[in-house]
C-alpha cells in the first residue's frame, strides 16, 4: 500500500482533517450528530398578495419576497443604494446605463444568472399588462445584453431615478418570464421556499447563494388576518418576530418576560383618496369640488388620531411624502383642524346640508379605532360616511377601478424619492408609460403631469427638487388625496434574536442574528 507524505508547512489533505475531527469527537465521549438548525418564526400582519415579484406593489409582499429575490441594486436600512446582482453600474450617456452582473450569482434552481434573465425580467415588468411595477420602469425604451456579464438600459430621456427604481425589479429566470402569474419562487435571494401552507404559512431555508449562508438557517413565516391577531400571536409565543404591532397593546410587553419591541421608522404616509368617478348624483358633484375636499381635510382632527389611535407614535402629515424622501418640502405646514371653516366651505360649495358617501377600508384598519374617528369627524360637518369593509385585495381592486368613493390607504416612497408617489398617484393614468397606475382618485391635470415628467428627466438635483415640490403643491391645492398622518411603528422581537429594522419596513431575515450559540 502506498503512503502519502507532506511537508510540515503544508495543510493536511481534507480527508485527514475530517478524520482528525471525527477521532477527537470520539475521544471526547462519542460522536454526536449536530442538532438541526432552529427555525425562526416570523409573523406578518397579512398574507402576501402573490409569489410573483412583478404582479404586486404591496409593502407586506415586498417585505416577504425580499428574502427570496434580488434586483440589480438594493437599498440599505437607511435607504442608501448598494450593489446586488449588479456589482457596478455606470452612466455611460445621459440616457444610457451599463450594469455589470455579479459572476457568482445563481438562482435557487442552480442556474447561473445571465444578462438575458435581466433583460427578460425588465421587459416583463415593463410590458406585462398585469405588472404592478410598471411605474418603476417608466421611460425604459430598450434593454439589451453586451457580452457575458453586461446589461445595457436605454431610456427615452435622462432618468435620474432609474437606478433607485430598478431596486424593485426583481430578477427571474428568462425561461419563466413569458408565463402568467408565477406560483413558485425561483430567485437569487438568501432563502428558498421548502414548504407552503397557502393562506397560513411558508417554510424557508437558507442556501449558499451569493449572499453567503445567513446566521438564521430556517424561517417559518406565519400569516395573520390583521394587526391585532398578529399581536395576539406574538404575545402568545407563536412568533419570535412580529412585523407590525398594535399600539394599544404595547404596554403588555412590559410584563411579558422575553418579549420586547423595536421602534420602526416608516416611509409610509396615511392618506384618504377621493374619487368622484365612483359616486353618483349629489355625492359625485360634491367630491368633484376642491372646496369640499378641503373642507373634509379641515374637519379631520389628525392630532387626535396621533395622540389617541397611535398612542403618540406619529405626526400629522403636511404632504404626501416623509421628511427623509427627496422632494419633501419643509416650507409646508399641515392644514389645521378647523371644523367651522370646513362648514363654511361646504356652504359655499352648495352642500350646507351635507351628503352621504361610502368609505372602503379593510378589517385590519379596525373601524372603531382608525377609520372610526374619520367617520365621526366628517359626520360633525354633515358628511354621512358608511364604512365598506373588504379584504385588502378587494380594496386595491375597487380603488384601481375607480369604484371606491373614499379609500383609506398608506403609501411609502420606497425609492427614497417623491417621484415614487407622484408617478403612481399624481399623473394622469397612462398605462403604456407605467404612469398613474395607482391613481385612485382619477385626478388629471396637464400642468401637474408636466412637472412630474420634467422631474423624471431633470439631472440637476436642485432644479429637480423644485419640480417635485411644485408638483406636490399643485396636488395639495386640488386635494384629490388627503394626507393624514405619518405613523411610526414597532416590530415585536423576542429575546432570542436581534432584528435590524429598516425605513422601508422590509424584514430581511439574513440581517437577523441569534442572541446565543446554544441550539
Amino acid at each position: 500500500m502506498g503512503t502519502s507524505t507532506w511537508d510540515c508547512g503544508q495543510r493536511a489533505p481534507r480527508w485527514v482533517r475530517v478524520g482528525a475531527v471525527v477521532c477527537l469527537a470520539l475521544a471526547l465521549g462519542g460522536c454526536r450528530p449536530a442538532p438541526p438548525p432552529r427555525s425562526l418564526n416570523v409573523g406578518l400582519n397579512r398574507e402576501p398578495l402573490t409569489l410573483d415579484p412583478h404582479y404586486h406593489n404591496d409593502s407586506v409582499t415586498w417585505s416577504f419576497l425580499g428574502n427570496f429575490y434580488d434586483g440589480l441594486v438594493r437599498f440599505s436600512a437607511d435607504m442608501q443604494l448598494e450593489p446586488a446582482l449588479a456589482v457596478r453600474w455606470e452612466h455611460a450617456k445621459p440616457a444610457l446605463w451599463r450594469f455589470t452582473l455579479r459572476p457568482e450569482a445563481r438562482f435557487s434552481s442552480g442556474e447561473r444568472v445571465r444578462p438575458a434573465d435581466v433583460v427578460a425580467s425588465i421587459k416583463r415588468g415593463r410590458d406585462d399588462p398585469h405588472s404592478n411595477i410598471r411605474h418603476h420602469l417608466a421611460g425604459i425604451v430598450k434593454v439589451t445584453t453586451a457580452g457575458d456579464d453586461t446589461v445595457v438600459v436605454e431610456t427615452e430621456a435622462p432618468s435620474p431615478t432609474l437606478v433607485n427604481r430598478l431596486a424593485f425589479l426583481m430578477v427571474i429566470p428568462e425561461r419563466v418570464a413569458r408565463e402568467g402569474e408565477l406560483k413558485t419562487v425561483v430567485g437569487t435571494g438568501p432563502y428558498r421556499i421548502v414548504a407552503s401552507n397557502p393562506g397560513r404559512s411558508v417554510d424557508a431555508e437558507a442556501w449558499p447563494s451569493w449572499h453567503g449562508t445567513p446566521p438564521v438557517e430556517r424561517v417559518h413565516f406565519v400569516f395573520f388576518a390583521d394587526e391585532q391577531k398578529l399581536m395576539d400571536g406574538f404575545l402568545g409565543g407563536k412568533v419570535d418576530v412580529a412585523r407590525q404591532l398594535s399600539e394599544d397593546q404595547l404596554g403588555e410587553l412590559r410584563v411579558r418576560p422575553g418579549l420586547g419591541a423595536e421602534l420602526q421608522p416608516r416611509l409610509q404616509v396615511q392618506m384618504l383618496a377621493i374619487c368622484p368617478q365612483a359616486a353618483k348624483g349629489e355625492t359625485a358633484r360634491a367630491l368633484a369640488d376642491p372646496r369640499v375636499r378641503r373642507a373634509m381635510l379641515l374637519a379631520l382632527d389628525r392630532v387626535r388620531y396621533v395622540r389617541g389611535v397611535y398612542r403618540g407614535n406619529g405626526v400629522v402629515a403636511s404632504q404626501y411624502v416623509q421628511p427623509v424622501v427627496v422632494g419633501y418640502d419643509p416650507s409646508l405646514a399641515p392644514l389645521p383642524y378647523d371644523p367651522e371653516l370646513a362648514r363654511t366651505l361646504l356652504r359655499d360649495a352648495g352642500f350646507s346640508r351635507g351628503f352621504g358617501v361610502t368609505l372602503v377600508c379593510t378589517s385590519g384598519q379596525r373601524v372603531p379605532d382608525q377609520v372610526g374617528p374619520i367617520i365621526e369627524d366628517l359626520g360633525r360637518i354633515g358628511i354621512s360616511v358608511r364604512a365598506d369593509e373588504v379584504s385588502w385585495t378587494e380594496l386595491l381592486q375597487k380603488a384601481r377601478e375607480h369604484r371606491s368613493e373614499l379609500t383609506v390607504f398608506g403609501w411609502a416612497c420606497s425609492t427614497g424619492d417623491a417621484s415614487d408617489f407622484l408617478n403612481a398617484f399624481g399623473h394622469t393614468p397612462a398605462s403604456a408609460r407605467g404612469l398613474g397606475t395607482e391613481n385612485y382618485s382619477g385626478y388629471s391635470d396637464a400642468a401637474t403631469d408636466a412637472l412630474i415628467v420634467g422631474a423624471d428627466r431633470e439631472m440637476d438635483p436642485a432644479r429637480r427638487l423644485e419640480l417635485l415640490q411644485e408638483a406636490q403643491r399643485r396636488l395639495l391645492a386640488a386635494l384629490p388625496i388627503l394626507p393624514l398622518t405619518v405613523r411610526f411603528g414597532h416590530v415585536g422581537v423576542s429575546s432570542r434574536v436581534d432584528v435590524a429594522t429598516r425605513y422601508d419596513q422590509w424584514l430581511l431575515v439574513e440581517t437577523f442574528r441569534w442572541k446565543d450559540t446554544v441550539r
